[in-house]
Order: structure tokens, then C-alpha cells, then sequence
């Protein structure tokens, strides 16, 4: 019983951000963000994905940090992740380097989060469905959650293209 109360409040907290964040009453600020994000993605074709894990991540930088799962920034990148892509040591010094990085620089946690989209995109062959299952749960992207996951993403992602952004 306490395994499935644990598990219904997980799922709730996973999704409050992307039920939460009000689309159709965005902040200058938050139109901003997002059409910076929409020109970092577009030699990638990434554009509309950044923008809705950036929203459904951090609610576009209202919550830059995890301590739970280890995951910073815009994007919420996997520090284990990220100081593996970065090929330096695991230790205290770099991971409280690159969380700080993730979370100040832009263009930064922008790129991890263009690696880490166009890694699962040939891991799962342009599958988006899939890719952006993985984005959030890795090699578990069959998962309910990861799947799950997808789903608020491609919503999301229709929303954002009914505005001008």
C-alpha cells in the first residue's frame, strides 16, 4: 500500500510542471526565453522539443535544480550524464562545476540538451515518440513514466506551435 500511495504522488510531482504552466499566459520574459531556445535548436531541427522539455523541465527556469535525482538547469541534465558527455572525473569538484554551469549558462545546458536529443534521435531512429521517452528515462523509455513523459512533450509541443513563438 505505501509502495502505491509513494508511486501515485511520484507521478503527480512529474507532472506538475508540465499541467501547470499556463501556455496562453506567458511572460515577456518567458517569450523571450523561449525564442532564444526556439534559434539555439534550429540547425538542429530541435527547436519545439527544447522548448517543451525547457517547459516541462524547469517550467522555462523557475526550477533549476534537483537535488533528489541529481538533474540542473533549464533542461534538467543528468549530472552523471553530463560529466560523462564532458569525459572529466567524477568527483565533488566537477560535479559542483557543471551543475553550476548547467544552471548559469545558457548556452551551455542548451547543448547538453541538443546532445543528449540528438543522441537518442539515432539511438531510436527518428522515433520521437521514443527519443523524448529517453530523453527522460534513458535505456527505460518503454517505461509508463518515460512514456508518459513523451506524451506531455508532444502536447506540449502542439500547444507551443498555436502561439507565436
Amino acid at each position: 500500500m505505501k509502495l502505491k500511495v509513494i508511486l501515485f504522488i511520484l507521478m503527480f510531482v512529474s507532472n506538475i510542471f508540465a499541467s501547470d504552466f499556463d501556455i496562453k499566459n506567458l511572460t515577456q520574459d518567458e517569450i523571450e526565453t523561449l525564442k532564444e531556445i526556439k534559434r539555439q535548436g534550429q540547425a538542429h531541427g530541435l527547436s519545439y522539443s527544447l522548448m517543451a522539455i525547457a517547459i516541462k523541465e524547469s517550467s522555462l527556469g523557475k526550477y533549476l535544480v534537483n537535488v533528489d535525482t541529481k538533474d540542473y538547469g533549464l533542461y534538467q541534465a543528468h549530472l552523471k550524464t553530463v560529466i560523462d558527455r564532458e569525459n572529466v572525473q567524477d568527483n565533488s569538484w566537477n560535479r559542483n562545476k557543471f551543475a553550476m554551469k548547467l544552471i548559469s549558462d545558457f548556452k551551455f545546458a542548451t547543448k547538453n540538451a541538443i546532445d543528449e536529443l540528438i543522441y537518442w534521435q539515432k539511438i531510436h531512429k527518428n522515433d520521437w515518440s521514443k527519443v523524448w521517452s529517453s530523453y527522460n528515462g534513458g535505456w527505460k523509455y518503454n517505461s509508463k513514466a518515460a512514456r508518459d513523459y513523451s506524451q506531455d512533450i508532444a502536447s506540449i509541443i502542439r500547444e507551443l506551435k498555436k502561439i507565436d513563438v
